[in-house]
């Protein structure tokens, strides 16, 4: 169908998805590390292990490890690229040398059951999950209980807000599904903005889900001045 010269389609949902090549090779680097480091904190924090885990929000200077440095050279060229996408038109063409901040960095663990509800975050402009660990796909979405939603990460659209207890019909009809299910795979990258709506939805497994999660902020190498536009 050809859309009419005077329909137009506003404000998009940029998210994106990209694959660590070396992820075969880091990821088990990663879930040793993050066991040492999980158990460092608790002790810590005076914290008994349980089913769902949170590091402290400096991970990116935490891991020693020898590969992690060409794993942060990934997720900046990655969030560089996206944004570069996101923003074409928003730019008017130009082409921007970006400075890519990581305001936090964390890792997560999950297992029999544990979830995280639905939240957004501040003080950045992407946020993003980054896949280091969870069972097989066919395993995973065999579970008896949630199926193919185990251990997704959930994105909920901006017309998520406005469903509780709206008008529905067929001329409403663009505003479903209100959210959409990633599929968790190890060494997958989801970034998305960070005001979007979001949950890590229940999971169990004979492996625990462990993701890395990060806050960006983005700016461009000479400031935030664009041609006919300014941030504030």
């Amino acid at each position: 169908m050809t859309m009419g010269a005077g329909f137009h389609g506003l404000w998009p949902t940029p998210i994106a998805l990209h694959r660590y090549a070396d992820a075969a090779k880091l990821n088990p680097l990663l879930v040793d590390a993050f066991a040492q480091g999980r158990a460092a904190q608790e002790r810590q924090r005076g914290e008994q292990p349980g089913p769902f885990f949170a590091s402290d929000d400096d991970l990116l200077h935490r891991v020693k490890i020898p590969e992690w440095q060409d794993f942060v050279r990934f997720i900046v060229a990655s969030l560089g690229a996206t944004v570069k996408q996101a923003n074409f038109e928003a730019w008017g063409g130009q082409e921007l040398e970006l400075k890519v901040a990581i305001e936090g960095m964390w890792f997560q663990c999950s297992r029999d059951g544990a979830f995280h509800d639905v939240h957004t975050h501040g003080n950045c402009s992407w946020s993003s999950a980054y896949i280091v660990q969870i069972d097989e796909p066919e395993q995973r979405v065999a579970h008896p209980v949630y199926g193919a939603t185990n251990g997704v990460t959930r994105l909920y659209g901006p017309p998520f807000a406005t469903l509780g207890g709206a008008f529905v019909d067929v001329g409403n009809a663009y505003l479903q599904p209100p959210h959409q299910d990633i599929e968790p795979l190890p060494g997958q990258l989801l970034l998305f903005p960070s005001w979007l709506a979001h949950q890590a939805m229940p999971y169990d497994g004979e492996k625990e889900r462990i993701i890395i999660s990060f806050n960006a902020s983005v700016h461009g190498a000479q400031g935030d001045q664009l041609h006919g536009y300014s941030a504030h």
